[in-house]
């Protein structure tokens, strides 16, 4: 039995564990950027962690001289930083990670010497993001104070909100911002729940001591028919995606000299622009060949090249087989602030507001 765990094929298979156990430390990173943390059940999931923890740390010093549990050993204390910032507070779940972090960190099969220069390289980096840190969440911080009066969820359960009145120099304002409420990460014991993604549809100054807020369930139909009833004028601008699902040209090109012709998305961002010698001693440039959707406005006109976006068209020429197209559901959720609708379900699909690809970073 001894020769079994003295076998460098038994350590080198042990220290698979390092990484795999290393892997979920840099997620949670990743969620701590994205996503706000809700400890359901501190107890269980600190016992749980501890345990995982443990046995991790048993098979990372078990194997402390092999190449993946070394690499894993430098990954930990870096990999925890924007956890350790942005999670502050949440020692039921910092803390286990810490001690393994830190434990295998000095007892590790790196060199005396190595350790010391990358002890002092960590220990400057959470100094340094720490500094950094607190100047971007206090220093640049506006001097107002909000409180969340009203919150709660549409009918279909898809969006939440919130009202919130701020106090600041002037009068004050009330605004009310509405969240995808479908995008959250639940694990059972924690709750990620999104951020960056609030979309501010109300905005009053000064600040209200009253605000009534009134979900409904409307059809698209009855949308659609109110927006034209305010005006036939009215527009929206798609996206690419969007222009290829309803089979549109999406931009038009014009070249000097030449007809303009409509294009799909994917015909204009497959484009190369060649470049003469004398274009591209205009442009002051280098480079010869150019994707004619990185070119700057001014870049276009020197080159006597004129690109028309199409993407943005009125509602009344989008049918409702059109709506159908672009997943728009035949009813959904509508809000009205003070009895005026500021939030329909059918534009935030439409303008794509709660798209991940616009999702905010937030420091808090």
């Amino acid at each position: 039995m001894g020769k079994f765990f003295t076998n460098i094929w038994t350590k080198r298979a042990v220290s698979i564990l390092s990484p795999l156990y290393c892997i979920p430390v840099v997620y949670l990173s990743y969620l701590s950027i994205f996503y706000e943390m809700s400890v359901l059940n501190p107890v269980t999931i600190c016992v749980l962690l501890s345990a995982v923890s443990l046995i991790a740390l048993v098979a990372m010093l078990y194997t402390r001289k092999q190449l993946l549990t070394i690499i894993t050993s430098l990954l930990l204390l870096p990999a925890l930083l924007p956890a350790v910032l942005l999670y502050f507070g949440q020692w039921h779940v910092l803390i286990p990670l810490l001690v393994v972090a830190l434990l295998i960190f000095f007892f590790s099969g790196l060199g005396e010497t190595a350790k010391t220069v990358y002890g002092t390289i960590f220990v400057l980096l959470y100094l340094l993001g720490s500094l950094v840190y607190f100047l971007m969440t206090t220093l640049f911080a506006p001097s107002t104070v909000s409180n969340v009066v009203e919150d709660g969820l549409s009918p279909s359960g898809d969006y939440r909100y919130e009202v919130i009145n701020t106090i600041d120099s002037s009068d004050g304002s009330t605004t009310v911002i509405v969240e995808p409420n479908t995008m959250d990460k639940n694990m059972d014991m924690v709750l990620f729940r999104i951020r960056g993604m609030g979309r501010t549809v109300s905005l009053t100054r000064p600040m209200q001591q009253t605000c009534s807020i009134e979900w409904k369930t409307e059809k698209r139909t009855d949308i659609t028919s109110k927006i034209s009833a305010i005006s036939k004028d009215i527009t929206v601008t798609l996206s690419d995606a969007q222009m290829k699902m309803l089979g549109l040209a999406a931009y038009e090109v014009t070249y000097s000299g030449s007809s303009p012709v409509k294009m799909m998305p994917e015909q204009y961002h497959a484009i190369e622009v060649s470049l003469t010698a004398d274009q591209m001693k205009t442009l002051q440039t280098d480079k010869q060949v150019y994707m004619l959707d990185e070119l700057s406005d001014n870049a276009l006109k020197k080159l006597g090249i004129t690109v028309k976006d199409l993407r943005t068209v009125k509602f009344s020429e989008l049918k409702d087989a059109d709506l159908v197209k672009l997943g728009i559901p035949e009813q959904g959720d509508v809000m009205y602030c003070n009895g005026k609708p500021v939030f329909r379900y059918y534009i935030a699909i439409l303008e794509e507001y709660f798209d991940i690809s616009k999702q905010e970073i937030g420091l808090t």
